[in-house]
């Protein structure tokens, strides 16, 4: 029951047997974070692959001049962590934090290399799930490049429904690139424009 989600997850793109999955739940464990707790600091090493099971967590960077950069959002169903820093096993660019009180299920970096190897069709889920996430950072980029601030709003809020309930408006602003006055704004000017065609 507590690895349902990761493993239909899975197979969402890819066939496992049954012993496919008991081997890929003795090696995913659970654990809790309060909101608040960090899953992982700048500068340490990022030992563990993170599926989030409930709750919602950020992973962002502080720059110099100790302003937030909100690099990824995440919620129950997503893969989370300083991916540079888990698969070059280097010190951490970001910070991952719990902004609700969740429940993660994490594996051992060593243990998720033993299972390329033990289960093919996981080592393939892995490669499908990298080209999504390029994917879905590369549209970032280029949003942030080529559209204009209300745009990338309303882009993410169409994409992404559900977070705008659950996350406080100064992290989707950090992740729109926008202070949180200017996306107050955005949403004033939006909310005044769908009330004059009604």
């Amino acid at each position: 029951m507590i690895h349902e989600l990761l493993l239909s997850g899975i197979e969402k793109h890819v066939t496992l047997s049954e012993a496919d999955k008991d081997y890929i739940r003795r090696i995913f464990t659970l654990r809790k974070y309060k909101k608040g707790q960090f899953l992982l600091h700048e500068g340490a090493v990022c030992r563990n692959q993170i599926f989030i099971k409930t709750g919602t967590v950020i992973t962002y960077l502080i720059d110099l001049e100790g302003h937030e950069h909100i690099i990824q959002l995440g919620i129950e169903g997503w893969w989370i962590g300083d991916f540079q820093s888990y698969v070059f096993q280097q010190p951490a660019l970001c910070h991952v934090l719990a902004i609700e009180d969740t429940e993660v299920l994490e594996a051992p970096y060593e243990k998720i290399q033993q299972l390329y190897d033990i289960i093919p069709q996981f080592d393939r889920f892995h490669r499908i799930l990298t080209q999504h996430a390029y994917v879905a950072f590369q549209q970032r980029v280029l949003q942030n490049l080529s559209m204009r601030a209300e745009d990338r709003y309303l882009a993410f809020r169409e994409k992404y429904p559900k977070l705008e309930l659950r996350l406080p408006q100064k992290y989707i602003a950090s992740y729109l690139g926008i202070t949180p006055e200017f996306l107050s704004r955005i949403k004033k000017s939006l909310q005044q424009s769908d009330s004059k065609k009604s």
